[in-house]
């Protein structure tokens, strides 16, 4: 009679009540929803990392292509590099390159880069934009630009032959952004 009374218990033990299965199956997506945010996060941090490493190899080609015009004796024409398309000077498009454009902002797919022929700027259209601030103007598409440093004293001191020299070139942001 002993054994015959628990063996009811114990089978109505081993199993989970309809409760407890709901509880642990809110446990597994909430575990899941906080894991695919954070997915998302660092998929956006690996985009950022991807862009700028796309400008630091447009920096290091204009500074390749400036030196190849130094040596050829062609420092008086380095200016022009700033209305040239950068991405001509590397020996592939990055990843997702369209091409050039004329119209303001073109219908381009996103997490990909074109160069704005009107404006002559280098631009990347984000995929994942959810940490990225806007810009000034409205838009989440981040423009680049080739400047060129003048010297700092005003034409009036400079000699005629230092009038057209430049101190040196880089890309730049056209505005400022904070993305993360």
């Amino acid at each position: 009679m002993l054994g015959s009374g628990l063996r009811p218990r114990l089978r109505a033990a081993s199993g989970l009540t309809l409760i407890e299965l709901i509880v642990v199956l809110c446990i597994i997506a909430l575990c899941a929803a906080l894991l695919f945010e954070r997915l998302r996060f660092y998929q956006e941090a690996a985009e950022k990392a991807a862009m700028e490493y796309t400008v630091a190899v447009v920096k290091s080609a204009l500074q390749l292509r400036v030196a190849a015009m130094l040596l050829r004796g062609e420092g008086k024409d380095i200016a022009s590099l700033a209305r040239a398309n950068p991405v001509e000077w590397l020996m592939e498009p990055p990843p997702g390159y369209q091409g050039e454009f004329r119209a303001p902002q073109p219908d381009v797919p996103r997490r990909s880069w074109y160069f704005d022929a009107t404006r002559k700027e280098l631009v990347y259209v984000p995929d994942l934009d959810g940490h990225l601030e806007r810009l000034a103007d409205g838009s989440k598409r981040l423009r680049f630009r080739v400047r060129v440093d003048e010297p700092k004293e005003p034409d009036s001191e400079r000699k005629e032959s230092e009038r057209k020299r430049t101190t040196g070139m880089r890309v730049e942001p056209v505005m400022p952004y904070t993305w993360f």
